[in-house]
């Protein structure tokens, strides 16, 4: 009898086998054995960077500080230095180069949309970003404000992939990104100065400051950037300052983080296939544009107590943005001017509790997450009548949530994990412009999520892992308002409407093996997750809905290795897939079929070359694979997938005195390609829509320390 999971492409074949190895088919089983061999020889030519020493210390696992590999399913860090030594530019530029992530470009901004695990037009909002352990996603389709957190300010990244709602909430299925600003340093009084200047008339200015004693500290980081940008019709200008003051005791501390940025910001548009030969920089909105100021503060604290600890954060932010989209359809179009204000306030406390049951050690993390959003959005045909707005949506959401997760040591080498969260979600949303009932609704849910994980230690360097649970996604508020919900045929006019969505859930499953020693760091795993109601915008209709069940899965592959003094290697290796398992889309059976935007596979490779005391060079190669263009969920588009796409990055470091001096050189192939193309209509149409990227630039940067 033939293994029918066994039918799957490589490299998942052999773990499909695994699954349905009660079939005994003997061929299968020589196929897990050849898979096992070829993944081996992978794993050991890759590696990554993102590892850290094994005492590095993180809080994404627990929301407490606590050691890397502690945790059952581990952490993956990028350390200060690892920043330093990386061609990346930005937040997103330095998450590409990690195993199972993926950028995508579809609005000409700089805070591109960062999926993980293979989400594609929806992957930022399966990706939650903490800033500081505080939550930077919206209750609205906007992407995260990464151009106001410069790297410069950035002391380490956590990844943890896979689920993360019982001690996040919503929006984790694909994975947390937990972005730790610098904080002051006890005992040093400096401050930086730096100045950059690059390709598309880029220049940027920082300042940097830090004065701490012994138990009190203060440091500001503040920043200039201005960019014309690779398109025409998409000038940048953006400012941000982040500031840090805290007070340290003996058992505990006082933190108060703030920070403020603005941005302005001209769209391109997409461009199709036609101008992509023709004129590629071009600008087919050419009077669309938009900004953006935001404020944000949070003071943290926490404190030891003999038998526990306590901590809690209160924090609250505060948006402020508006767009112009111009007509560019004469009498068949109209233009759109959007002014939004958002603010939530979020209140966490937690405690960790360490004891002893039946004779073993245990540690239990309980802790609330009580937040509450207040959301305004003027919608008019241009500013001049927002007095008189075609849509006035007034919206409210508050989240009530508890949790509670367990580690125990069943023995020196293993440990395990249970957890569980319970929520409590109320939305009402209003558009005081329209007085039919359609354009008012009110919803309630209460999503729960669960977790159990388990870690082994085989020996002093290698270890097994498993993970199963649940998380889930809440819709947002764009995502439940339409703006021509319902269309009039008598007086062919458009009428707002709000539709309430089911939450989005999934069953999540991983397992993995990680291998350490003092000069290899290899880590290789397989995760599944079984979603349904997944949120999506259907583009035949013009509404957000739930889809039929999906799934993602895939294997992760990363490693690095340390030759000798002056090299350091890295890369990983990543094959997703992401598939209906049943349903109708626009009248055809999806069953089966792959989900838009979402490659088969990426390669991510580096090398960092000490070339001498005071000189470095970086290098970083990507490659992502073929994907199916956006709206193209039945695979038949008569145009094929978007084409796969390798970079090359480069960056030389040299230290000049006290200066330090660099030039980053980015897409040195002037590789012509685009994250994000959206299909024609029909099913014989071979035409498509796509936002370019930016072909080679460089970036000098020069640095001055005062100490």
């Amino acid at each position: 009898m033939r293994c029918a999971g066994c039918a799957f492409d490589f490299p998942l074949r052999f773990l499909r086998c695994f699954n349905c190895a009660a079939c005994g088919d003997a061929g299968c089983w020589g196929k897990i054995m050849h898979s096992k061999s070829v993944i081996t020889a992978i794993a050991l030519a890759l590696a990554t960077q993102v590892f850290a020493q094994e005492d590095a210390v993180v809080v994404t696992a627990t929301r407490f500080p606590e050691k890397q590999l502690e945790h059952p399913v581990g952490v993956t860090v990028i350390t200060r230095e690892q920043i330093a030594n990386s061609a990346a530019a930005t937040l997103p530029d330095l998450l590409a180069r990690q195993a199972g992530i993926n950028t995508r470009n579809n609005t000409g901004s700089p805070d591109v949309a960062v999926d993980m695990r293979g989400f594609g037009v929806s992957g930022d909002q399966n990706t939650l970003v903490l800033l500081d352990g505080q939550r930077l996603n919206d209750i609205e389709l906007t992407t995260v404000r990464w151009s106001a957190i410069p790297l410069e300010a950035v002391e380490r990244v956590e990844i943890q992939r896979g689920g993360g709602a019982v001690l996040f909430g919503g929006g984790a299925t694909g994975g947390t990104i937990n972005i730790i600003t610098r904080s002051p340093i006890a005992g040093d009084r400096s401050a930086t100065v730096s100045a950059s200047y690059g390709s598309y008339n880029t220049n940027g200015l920082r300042a940097a400051v830090n004065l701490a004693g012994a138990n009190t500290g203060f440091s500001l980081n503040a920043g200039r950037y201005d960019s014309d940008n690779y398109r025409v019709n998409n000038r940048l200008e953006q400012g941000n300052l982040l500031g840090d003051l805290r007070w340290t005791g003996i058992r505990g501390g006082l933190v108060f983080k703030f920070g403020l940025d603005n941005q302005s910001l001209r769209l391109p548009g997409v461009r199709t296939d036609v101008q992509l030969q023709t004129d590629r920089r071009g600008a087919t909105t050419p009077g669309d544009y938009s900004s953006r100021d935001s404020t944000n503060a949070t003071l943290s604290g926490r404190y030891e107590f003999d038998s526990f600890d306590v901590a809690a954060d209160l924090s609250h932010r505060d948006t402020k943005r508006n767009a112009f989209f111009d007509n560019y359809f004469g009498p068949f179009g109209q233009a759109s001017f959007i002014d939004t204000h958002g603010k939530v306030w979020a209140f966490t406390p937690r405690a960790k509790v360490p004891y002893r049951f039946w004779g073993r050690d245990n540690t239990l993390i309980v802790g609330a997450d009580l937040d509450y959003w207040n959301y305004l959005s003027l919608r008019a045909t241009d500013i001049a009548t927002l007095g008189t707005p075609v849509a006035n949506i007034a919206a409210t959401q508050r989240d009530r949530a508890i949790y509670a997760q367990n580690h125990t040591a069943l023995g020196e080498a293993t440990k395990l994990t249970l957890g569980v969260r319970a929520q409590r979600v109320e939305i009402a949303s209003n558009d005081r412009a329209n007085t039919l009932p359609s354009a008012s609704a009110a919803q309630a849910r209460d999503p729960r999520s669960w977790e159990v994980a388990l870690r082994h230690k085989l020996n002093s360097a290698t270890a097994i892992y498993g993970k199963v649970g649940t998380s889930f996604r809440i819709a947002t508020l764009d995502e439940m308002f339409n703006n021509c919900g319902f269309f009039d045929l008598t007086t062919f006019t458009c009428f707002s409407t709000v539709t309430p969505l089911e939450p989005q859930t999934s069953r999540d499953r991983e397992i993995g093996v990680e291998y350490k020693q003092q000069q290899w760091r290899l880590r290789a795993n397989y995760y599944r997750m079984d979603l349904r109601n997944e949120i999506h915008f259907n583009a035949l209709t013009f509404l957000n809905m739930n889809l039929s069940p999906t799934q993602r899965q895939g294997i992760e592959l990363e490693g690095s290795w340390k030759l000798g003094s002056r090299w350091d290697l890295f890369g990983s290796y990543t094959h997703a897939r992401a598939t209906f398992r049943e349903g109708v889309y626009g009248g055809v059976d999806v069953s089966g079929k792959n989900l838009p935007l979402v490659p088969r596979d990426q390669v991510k490779l580096g090398v960092t070359w000490a070339v001498a005391d005071k000189t470095r060079l970086s290098g970083a190669l990507a490659y992502v694979g073929k994907q199916y263009y956006d709206n193209d969920q039945a695979n038949n588009f008569a145009g094929g997938q978007m084409p796969s796409f390798l970079t090359a990055d480069l960056k030389l470091s040299r230290a000049v005195g006290l200066w330090n001096l660099t030039l980053a050189g980015n897409n040195l192939s002037n590789k012509k390609y685009y994250t994000y193309a959206i299909r024609g209509g029909g099913a014989a149409a071979t035409n498509f829509n796509a936002y370019p990227m930016a072909e080679r630039h460089f970036l000098f940067t020069a640095e001055y320390p005062f100490r």
